[in-house]
């Protein structure tokens, strides 16, 4: 192994060990728990070797945030794939997003970090990456709707435009979640989040004659 070959190794080593630590961090402290700092002790590097591989922390939990990306769609792809119709599929991707926003509620958190914080600096090859898998798993609703289309079970007016909606919808609601036990005391969130996507796909269903 040449002198580069080894250097390289190394240095794919070194960055999965800061991001494996980032990772125990994220999911004992959380987000706003998980500093440079707290990283640097767990790898016992110094913060200034930490920034040798990554400029800042956003870089850090942009690659924790492929993960849950990667995870994410992984999820919607099985659960699209193993629905029959159109109108189920629509369901099955919405229950897949709620229950990975549950079962990988860390990855969920570090997803809407950048999804909700335009300020956050990235380079450019980073954000085309992330927007790479938004549109990969929004694809997967506008794939249902045209074939809800072709089968005239839906209508196919602006599957994509839908489909937007869809996401911002159902991720509205989960983030009411949040608020459930002030404003929103006293209602059930899974029966609150199925009646929406229920509305959602019957706004587009066409009734039968």
């Amino acid at each position: 192994m040449g002198i580069q070959e080894r250097k390289e190794r190394e240095k794919t080593n070194r960055k999965a060990q800061i991001l494996g630590a980032a990772r125990a961090l994220l999911f004992s402290k959380g987000l706003a728990g998980t500093s440079v700092n707290g990283i640097a002790a767990r790898v016992e590097l110094s913060v200034a070797a930490i920034y040798r591989y990554y400029k800042n922390k956003d870089e850090i939990i942009f690659d924790l945030a492929e993960e849950g990306l990667h995870l994410l769609e992984k999820d919607i792809t099985l659960a699209a794939d193993a629905a029959q119709d159109p109108e189920q599929k629509l369901d099955a991707i919405a229950m897949a997003y709620r229950n990975f926003s549950i079962v990988q509620k860390d990855y969920f958190t570090v997803i809407n970090h950048f999804l909700a914080s335009p300020e956050t600096v990235l380079p450019d090859h980073l954000k085309h990456r992330i927007d790479r898998y938004g549109e990969n798993i929004l694809m997967q609703v506008v794939s249902a709707i045209e074939h809800g289309c072709k089968s005239h079970r839906l209508i196919c007016e602006d599957p994509r435009g839908f489909s937007l909606m869809f996401w911002g919808s159902i991720n509205g609601i989960i983030q009411l979640q949040k608020i459930e036990h002030t404003i929103f005391s006293g209602k059930n969130h899974d029966t609150l989040y199925q009646h929406t996507v229920d509305t959602l796909i019957n706004s587009i269903r066409i009734s039968p004659g």
